[in-house]
């Protein structure tokens, strides 16, 4: 594990992980996201900023969890469509 410095709004938080550059890069699209929302809701507020940044992303898991679920459904569908396929020949 190494250590790295990454910064959320203006906030500077030291961290042990065992990629810094894509801890970084994951600090930096959290900082997108939060201006977004900033820009979007005039809200300036760091604790109500992280909040709705968490339950965007939750919702966005969800959908995603979702979309998994109905694609692992489609694949076992087609799985089961190929071994009957195979088995009539």
């Amino acid at each position: 594990m190494r250590s790295v410095e990454i910064q959320i709004c203006s906030r500077r938080y030291n961290l042990r992980c065992e990629d810094p550059q894509e801890m970084q890069a994951i600090a930096d699209d959290i900082n997108a996201l939060l201006d977004e929302i900033k820009q979007q809701t005039d809200c300036i507020d760091f604790h109500k900023l992280l909040l709705l940044l968490a339950l965007q992303q939750q919702e966005q898991i969800r959908a995603l969890k979702k979309a998994n679920a109905e694609l692992k459904n489609d694949i076992d569908r087609m799985n089961q469509m190929v071994s009957k396929i195979i088995g009539d020949v």
